[in-house]
């Protein structure tokens, strides 16, 4: 039962995106010649089916700086995605950031809400579970996933100690920030000014210090995680998490199904595009299987588990290179 006063109805669940070159997104595997938005858009498409799978009632927007093209366009009918055209007004300057910086696109996406409460997810993000849950959580504050990585720990080119500088400078006290992730925000509509106003101030910080070449935020993670410490804010651990599944790098621990949305950053041409056929037809298990069929699904489609031998003996490997590459880094640590 959600709080009094927050009804999923009154509830934006939101994408941005902006086109960019697929070098800014080292995450994504295009093919010469591709396309580099097509796994976006099934990936988003995917993601805004999910959302409406398990809260029917959301209201799904997509906001842009371009039009998506007329296939995509008509399957985000399809699931009722209305489509906000909103300009790269922050787009930096050429050698600000060597990738991500699509990622700043958020801040534009910020300055347009118009709903009581919007969730903005990344198109690679999956629901599996109503949002009742996760928005009684929330209430009346804004929200975010507290990443909690070490505080030396280079995070696209700033540490969180390095944050800490760049807070004080912009009149927050000298103590080590929080840094939250990019791929889950909640915003309330009053909350928002208070929350642009310091992402401008952030912005505008950023772009000085870019002129003289010094430490900066980068990313829009950067930049909200030093805007969110103006408002009252609650974390979204128990809610989402950043899932890798990559060769090298695995964080699937089996509790997956516990969680609302999953971040997949790694499956946006793969997991993705595998769910896009069932996620895209209403009569397939995607629309009409009970919530353990589809955990398990999508637990395959994302390799959770049931790995192909192809992709495990990939995966074998890449995890014994990765713990070679750590050995090797603990003996020039500590010779």
């Amino acid at each position: 039962m959600l709080c009094p006063g927050y009804d999923l109805l009154m509830t934006t669940v939101a994408i941005p995106f902006v086109r960019t070159e697929a070098s800014q997104n080292p995450n994504l595997r295009v093919r010469d010649g591709g396309d580099p938005a097509e796994p976006y858009m099934r990936a988003m498409t995917v993601a805004f089916a999910s959302v409406r799978r398990w809260n029917p009632d959301a209201d799904l927007h997509l906001i842009s700086n371009a039009a998506p093209e007329e296939d995509h366009h008509r399957e985000l009918r399809r699931l009722g995605v209305e489509y906000k055209l909103v300009p790269f007004a922050h787009r930096p300057p050429v050698g600000f950031a060597a990738r991500f910086e699509a990622s700043l696109y958020l801040l534009d996406a910020l300055g347009s809400l118009e709903a009581d409460t919007t969730l903005l997810i990344d198109p690679d993000v999956l629901c599996v579970n109503s949002m009742d849950a996760l928005l009684s959580h929330v209430a009346d504050h804004a929200a975010a996933l507290d990443m909690q990585f070490p505080e030396d720990e280079d995070i696209n080119g700033l540490t969180r100690t390095q944050a800490a500088a760049l807070h004080a400078a912009l009149g927050e006290s000298v103590t080590l920030p929080l840094h939250y992730g990019g791929e889950a925000y909640v915003v309330p509509l009053a909350l928002a000014p208070a929350i642009m106003a310091r992402c401008e101030s952030a912005w505008t910080l950023a772009l000085s210090r870019n002129l003289e070449g010094l430490t900066k935020f980068t990313t829009e993670e950067h930049v909200l995680s030093y805007a969110l410490r103006g408002v009252p804010l609650k974390t979204l651990n128990d809610h989402i998490r950043r899932i890798w599944t990559t060769h090298t790098f695995r964080q699937v621990d089996g509790l997956e199904g516990q969680l609302t949305l999953w971040h997949l950053p790694a499956e946006k041409d793969r997991g993705f595009n595998a769910l896009y056929g069932p996620a895209t037809d209403f009569g397939s298990w995607f629309w009409l299987a009970d919530r353990g069929e589809f955990l398990d699904r999508c637990g395959r489609a994302m390799g959770f588990h049931h790995r192909t031998p192809s992709r495990l003996a990939k995966d074998i490997a890449g995890s014994v290179v990765s713990r070679a590459r750590h050995l090797g880094a603990c003996r020039r640590a500590h010779p």
